[in-house]
């Protein structure tokens, strides 16, 4: 009877072995890298968050367009120049200890931003928002690194960007109704205790790597310094192919950086006379097509061995149907719905610029190659967010509701025609790219 006892006790400890071997290998791996795209959304969630309180923003700082496309900015002042430098960071402190730091200082920032009256104080809010928003993809796609297989990486970024876009698009469509029913402050206020649940969660939970590191998730190269990174960025900056492919990925981002992230839902309640609830639901749908075009035009660009032939079609896409929306008023709502995915679809192409970057230079220095690419593309948003706010101001006939500025159909069609203007400019720009076939150069 003992012996039996034993072989039962024996056989049960080897089955929750198994479990716990199982769990470790198969669920652990994705739980952190679920973390940190956990991280990820809230920061893109914080992002756009004022595309929907825009008349609110503009109203309770006592400011004009031009002033608050500056305040909103400051997101990408923060979070533009840290795309280079917080690769480094990540591989020196691990993925714990910078995660935990970014999602206390996005708290942070949306304390200092929703507690005051002054506008500078504000913008030191939102520039410290993006400084720790600038830690999330990166330090997510660190964790795939180490915690997955290489074969699980494509799926893990992939993955990640599209949580992402699809977090950004619900919270607009959430944030909508919740700034109507308690307010916007509040609605800000809400989100700094998610963001200090999230640095409790990440610093309890999220480990810096497996306890047996597979070998071949074993690093093989050493970190990069920051004398590396110098003088890696020196090649890179003098090849003229590095600038072209950024200023084309600049431009066609410009419907993200400036449309949705601000501009956008506005836009569509002045010259379509939506409902907030409506724009909301065609910046979504936006962000829906945006994230379906990034694995269909990367498997097109693969199949056929081009890149630039892919982005062109797209790049000529994108600017017919933004015309169309800007140009040819009176579409119905569901003509509206259809135009959104399309263009969503044509500019989330806009990743295949990482790609050509990438091989057009050095095997050695390509990441390096790729994190000046998404630089120069989020370059955007800082420069033509306050550009359009300062239009509108240009452009304003006076009317005033409330003491805050109210901006006609007229008004927002004239300062956004720098969106469907970029577009035409990458068109032509991208018949300048040197194809590179898919290859990368030794």
């Amino acid at each position: 009877m003992t012996e039996l006892t034993d072989k039962l006790d024996t056989t049960e400890y080897d089955n929750l072995a198994a479990t716990r071997s199982k769990f470790s290998t198969t669920v652990l791996p994705w739980l952190m890298c679920g973390l940190g795209a956990l991280f990820y959304c809230y920061a893109y969630f914080l992002r756009v968050s004022p595309s929907v309180m825009v008349n609110e923003l503009i109203a309770h700082f006592e400011v004009n367009a031009g002033s608050l496309g500056i305040l909103s900015a400051f997101y990408y002042y923060a979070y533009t120049p840290m795309q280079i430098p917080v690769g480094i960071i990540v591989d020196r402190y691990g993925a714990r200890m910078v995660l935990s730091i970014a999602a206390l200082i996005c708290s942070l920032g949306v304390y200092v931003f929703a507690s005051t009256r002054e506008l500078y104080i504000a913008e030191i809010g939102r520039f410290l928002i993006g400084f720790g928003s600038a830690f999330g993809y990166v330090t997510t796609l660190k964790l795939a690194t180490l915690w997955l297989p290489p074969k699980r990486f494509a799926t893990a970024a992939g993955s990640t960007t599209a949580i992402g876009m699809i977090a950004a698009g619900l919270s607009q469509v959430l944030l909508t109704d919740i700034v109507e029913k308690i307010g916007y402050q509040q609605a800000l206020d809400a989100s700094i205790g998610i963001g200090i649940a999230l640095t409790v969660i990440i610093f309890l939970f999220v480990r810096n790597q497996p306890k047996k590191l597979p070998k071949e998730n074993q690093p093989r190269h050493t970190p990069l310094t920051f004398s590396k990174v110098l003088s890696y960025l020196s090649i890179i900056l003098i090849n003229p192919q590095t600038w072209l492919i950024g200023v084309i990925g600049c431009l066609m981002y410009l419907p993200a950086s400036v449309f949705l992230d601000l501009w956008g839902i506005p836009y569509l309640e002045a010259v379509y006379h939506l409902t907030a609830h409506e724009a909301s639901r065609v910046s979504l749908v936006i962000f829906i097509g945006w994230i379906i075009a990034g694995p269909v035009t990367g498997a097109v660009s693969d199949m056929i061995g081009k890149r630039r032939l892919p982005l062109l079609v797209c790049s000529i896409g994108a600017a017919i149907v933004m015309s169309i929306i800007f140009y040819m008023p009176g579409i119905s709502l569901t003509g509206l719905y259809f135009l959104a995915a399309t263009l969503g679809f044509f500019c989330g192409s806009h990743p295949l610029c990482f790609a050509i970057s990438r091989e057009n230079i050095s095997a050695k220095v390509s990441a390096t190659a790729i994190a000046v690419a998404n630089t120069l593309i989020m370059i955007g948003g800082m420069v033509f967010q306050p550009v359009v706010g300062f239009l509108l101001d240009a452009n304003w006939d006076g009317v005033m509701l409330n003491g805050s500025p109210v901006y006609s159909a007229e008004n927002f069609t004239y300062a956004l025609s720098i969106v469907p203007i970029s577009l035409i400019i990458s068109v032509v720009l991208t018949f300048f790219i040197r194809e590179t076939y898919c290859r990368v150069p030794e």
